[in-house]
């Protein structure tokens, strides 16, 4: 970068594009924002002491030594004082567009996988989850979005409060560790609090709003927010890698392997089967085909296929 466009850059006298390519070419290496500041300083010093055309003409006066360290400690301060101020200004307007730039991360199907923020603070993400997230956070909040299933373990900070997006609710983290669901497809939210405090807004009822406590939940029923107590902490257990069938209906089981799979199941089966119980854990990471068989084992009554280029599981009455 030349020093000339440095210079216009700090007289604030660059265009938009040129201005965009300085801040990129700043964030690449730290020693391009050293060389801005060494450019800075010696210009402020060159405002202070540079000669004008007739002063440079003249007979040079003695100074005495007291006056000379006064003009040049009060120089010296000036421009550290301008540079500071520059430098702040930059490292400011950097951090904001930062804050700007978001990423987009995606755990695989039948995977979970955990992000750490840039502020400390953790997120694990269930199979087929996406979590969009700035690089950096500003100085003024932190917001991330989510699609999906996910943990939070958010670092507290009173002065920059935590925000999750969804398509339909806002969670605002008052404590510390949460899970929250966000399935655009089937419309349905959920978030239940584990540790700390939460308080969730509707979107779609903006003057409804819950604050939860440890050990309740919330979901989205008909537009509003029902709030009830945990049932069932295992269902929080997919972080181990677990899928938690305690209490489902063979409906219920078929929708999570579609979620954690990312797979399409078609049933024919009648409805005694479809509205039977499970309990226990299945390990996600055996994968789908493990999963139905170990269905299969605790009802014996149906039979299924996979077709791999479709993505497609047909489940039927076993003949």
């Amino acid at each position: 970068m030349d020093d000339l466009t440095l210079q216009k850059y700090l007289r604030n006298e660059l265009p938009e594009q040129q201005l965009v390519e300085v801040l990129d070419w700043l964030d690449a290496s730290p020693e391009n924002q050293r060389r801005l500041d060494r450019l800075d300083y010696l210009s402020n010093l060159g405002i202070l002491y540079g000669p004008t055309p007739d002063e440079s003409l003249r007979q040079p006066r003695a100074m005495s030594r007291w006056r000379r360290t006064l003009r040049w400690s009060a120089g010296l301060a000036a421009g550290l004082l301008l540079g500071l101020v520059g430098s702040y200004q930059l490292s400011e307007r950097a951090l904001e567009r930062r804050s700007q730039e978001f990423m987009a991360i995606t755990a695989p199907s039948g995977q979970s996988l955990s992000v750490t923020l840039s502020d400390g603070s953790r997120v694990w993400l269930n199979a087929g989850s996406t979590l969009e997230y700035p690089t950096l956070f500003s100085d003024r909040r932190r917001r991330v979005k989510i699609l999906g299933e996910a943990m939070f373990e958010v670092t507290h900070d009173a002065e920059r409060p935590f925000v999750v997006e969804t398509f339909a609710c806002e969670a605002e983290v008052l404590g510390t560790k949460f899970n929250l669901l966000a399935d655009t497809a089937k419309r349905r939210f959920s978030a239940a609090l584990l540790e700390g405090r939460l308080k969730i807004r509707n979107l779609q009822q903006e003057d409804e709003c819950l604050i939860l406590t440890p050990d309740e939940a919330v979901n989205l029923v008909d537009g509003h927010l029902r709030l009830e107590k945990i049932s069932d902490p295992d269902d929080f257990r997919w972080v181990d890698g677990l899928m938690n069938l305690n209490g489902l209906t063979f409906a219920q089981v078929i929708e999570k392997l579609e979620r954690y799979y990312g797979v399409r199941i078609e049933t024919d089966l009648p409805g005694g089967v479809s509205q039977r119980r499970y309990h226990g854990k299945i390990r996600v990471s055996y994968g789908i085909d493990h999963a139905l068989d170990l269905l299969q084992m605790m009802t014996s009554d149906f039979t299924y296929a996979h077709d791999p280029e479709t993505n497609t599981i047909y489940i039927k009455t076993r003949i």
